[in-house]
């Protein structure tokens, strides 16, 4: 196939960022003599753009489950470990070469994984596979990260800022979700997962499907644990009421908490 100038503009911007640190950790483990396999699937589940690009891959027509795989440990399974790391690879390869790297966000990793930790705590009150709602939750700001990564482009600043928070640019924000749904239909994955990162910043009324509900009660409680973004917030006991789990806020918060420290651990080894 040949590139033209236009093919090119257009795989750039649909570039997404991978973090600097799980890149690190991407060229740790990949230096080790027995691959780190595990290891660096772990890894992939925790960062945006490798759980896209796995997923992508998974997803595509020539495997035959177009539109079939909605969570990133059924893909890395599907894949295996060889695959995933070669993805893992190519995608890292953009900090290796490129001097003028955008600039990650530096609210949107750590508010992505404890909402997709406050996900998979959730899913189960509204009857998802925790793989699914976690990824859910792990890609609903891939819209902002495309936007980080043309950061020259007309527009595409950031509308939450280093601290996070929602700073009242709603127009703006929509557009970034819409934009990383329709990057997510493109490469074909479920409509579920793309339809819930679609909808999540609905207002509660019209928060219809489990996943778009389970993303927007987490993002609550991950602004309660210190990671906000720019979704909407509801307390604790609206979010749960949300996905109609009757427990205590606190102890949903520990839970969510536990589960951020047991899937960042392969962050912090080494």
């Amino acid at each position: 196939m040949v590139f033209s100038a236009s093919n090119s503009s257009a795989l750039l911007r649909d570039r997404l960022l991978v973090h600097p640190k799980a890149a690190q950790r991407v060229l740790e483990l990949l230096s080790r003599p027995d691959g780190a396999h595990s290891e660096l699937c772990a890894l992939v589940e925790l960062d945006p753009a490798l759980t896209a690009a796995v997923l992508r891959t998974a997803n595509s027509t020539h495997l035959g489950y177009s539109g079939r795989i909605a969570g990133i440990r059924h893909a890395t399974v599907m894949l295996g470990g060889s695959l995933v790391a070669s993805l893992a690879a190519s995608r890292v390869a953009d900090l290796v070469f490129d001097v003028n790297q955008p600039d990650y966000p530096d609210w949107l990793w750590q508010h992505s994984v404890v909402v997709a930790s406050a996900c998979a705590v959730l899913a189960p009150y509204v009857g998802e596979p925790v793989d699914d709602a976690f990824t859910t939750g792990i890609l609903h700001d891939v819209g902002t990260l495309m936007a980080a990564a043309n950061a020259d482009a007309p527009g595409s600043t950031d509308p939450v800022g280093a601290s996070g928070g929602h700073d009242g640019t709603d127009g703006r924000m929509n557009e970034l979700v819409d934009a990383g749904a329709d990057l997510l239909r493109r490469w074909n994955l479920p409509d579920k997962v793309v339809s819930g990162i679609r909808h999540h910043r609905a207002r509660p009324a019209a928060l219809v499907g489990n996943l778009e509900r389970l993303v927007a009660a987490a993002g609550s409680f991950a602004a309660e644990l210190g990671a906000p973004g720019p979704e909407r917030t509801f307390s604790p006991i609206e979010a749960l009421r949300l996905v109609q789990a009757n427990r205590r806020p606190d102890d949903v918060i520990a839970a969510i908490d536990d589960e951020v420290t047991r899937r960042t651990a392969v962050v912090r080894e080494g």
